[in-house]
């Protein structure tokens, strides 16, 4: 084999494996791009030209909040009964035109209205995309996938960042809007690639086995392992609310360490994200293996933040900042284990004919410490300091706990024995009838 052909194979083995999952990998990367650029300049576009104040701002994104967390489950079950696919297309198509609504929002009314109609289409993109995976992709490859979708999304999040950095040196209001337009072009793109992919139908067929089997579903909210599993996995990932809110304030405002620490941390922590998330999924392959990633997970961000209570301690800031990349590394790779994790706890806990409302039930944990984690977080700190990290590290074991209550092995059911067996076995001829067979 030559050197030209030794390359050629490893770049080719280092891609998504089939044409689904390139498709659903590109497509992750061009709409965080687009949601880079948003997220970039849409705070400061509505406190200084839509109106609201920074108040009126958290209010209103925090009731859109709770507004796409009360739907996310039913825009699972649409999911279920019309195909993941579809729905998806919709949710893409709403976005886009919710977006662009942003720009013609004065006051908070407005805004809060806009923002729960969005809210309730965005919750449910990232459980649409999860569900349409496992629908198309089977096997190893499916994690594989989703360690792609992570990757590339981190990726274009820092290039959206980029790109609105370089529009926003302006300060125009013009220059604001052309980032939510950008976000707007960039879900057209979405819908081309989605329309793409193989159609899906719904989970199960229309007829009546199809039926029965999707009424004999137990709703995940009362499936308790589930539930546990679901519950934990939101505690570890406070991981998100303590790498993109806590640790940009913890670094100005608890430690010794340079302001810039900042940047060189955000920036390592996706560097290794995009380089390392598709080689751990390859690791984590079955509900067992997924059982022990959580667990190393816990464990190292629970020692993450007796680094970070160290950081803060310290007085000189050298030490600072090496207690603080100490914390970052360990976070990150308790990071890419999680999220591996959880892909695989949810899709092997949910059955096929719910396929797209317990992937979604199983989201609810993602957005609650999305929406709660920061604030419950900083309230803590703010109240603790350095002692608030050990009281966070104490939680992270605990959650690993609960998640395997979740994903133990079920009871093996005993099969009861039919009557008319034991009727059949008291009869004479019985036996030699049954070794005749």
């Amino acid at each position: 084999m030559t050197e030209s052909t030794s390359w050629h194979t490893r770049i080719l083995g280092a891609m998504p494996a089939t044409r689904e999952s390139r498709i659903i990998a590109v497509n992750a990367l061009v709409g965080s791009v687009g949601t880079g650029m948003f997220l970039a300049g849409s705070a400061l576009y509505f406190t200084r030209f839509a109106g609201l104040t920074e108040t009126q701002l958290g209010v209103g994104l925090g009731i859109a909040g709770l507004v796409g967390l009360a739907t996310t489950v039913p825009m699972g079950r649409l999911a279920d009964r019309f195909g993941p696919r579809n729905v998806l297309l919709v949710v893409i198509i709403w976005r886009a035109i919710g977006y662009l609504a942003y720009l013609n929002v004065e006051g908070f009314t407005e805004f809060v209205v806009t923002a729960c109609l969005l809210f309730v289409m965005d919750r449910a993109g990232q459980p649409l995309n999860q569900a349409l995976v496992g629908r198309l992709i089977i096997g190893t490859e499916r994690n594989r996938t989703m360690g792609f979708i992570r990757s590339l999304r981190n990726l274009g999040f820092t290039v959206g960042f980029a790109l609105a950095g370089i529009s926003l040196t302006t300060g125009s209001e013009a220059a604001f809007r052309w980032l939510f337009i950008g976000n707007a072009i960039s879900f057209v793109f979405v819908f081309v690639f989605v329309s793409m992919l193989p159609k899906v139908g719904p989970s199960v067929s229309k007829d009546a086995e199809g039926e029965k089997a999707a009424a004999d579903v137990v709703p995940p909210i009362r499936d308790w392992r589930f539930t546990a599993a679901m519950a934990a996995n939101g505690v570890l990932f406070l991981h998100d609310a303590i790498l993109i809110t806590v640790l940009p304030l913890w670094v100005a405002e608890h430690t010794r360490s340079p302001i810039w620490m900042i940047t060189v941390l955000i920036t390592t922590n996706t560097i290794i994200t995009v380089l390392g998330q598709v080689r751990v999924t390859r690791h984590i392959d079955s509900l067992a293996s997924a059982t022990r990633a959580t667990n190393w997970s816990a464990l190292l961000l629970t020692f993450a933040c007796c680094a970070f209570a160290a950081s803060g301690m310290v007085k000189t800031p050298l030490w600072a900042s090496v207690a603080l990349m100490a914390a970052l590394l360990l976070l990150t790779v308790a990071e890419l284990l999680h999220s591996a994790s959880s892909w695989e706890i949810s899709f092997a806990l949910s059955p096929e004919a719910a396929q797209g409302r317990y992937l979604a039930f199983f989201n609810l944990g993602f957005s609650a410490a999305e929406i709660a984690g920061p604030a419950v977080v900083l309230w803590l700190l703010a109240r603790t300091g350095p002692t608030g990290w050990l009281v966070l590290a104490v939680c992270f074991p605990l959650a690993a706990a609960l998640s395997w209550v979740g994903t133990r092995p079920r009871p093996a059911a005993v099969p009861e024995r039919p009557e008319a067996d034991d009727e059949a076995a008291a009869e004479p001829g019985a036996v030699s009838t049954a070794t005749g067979r």
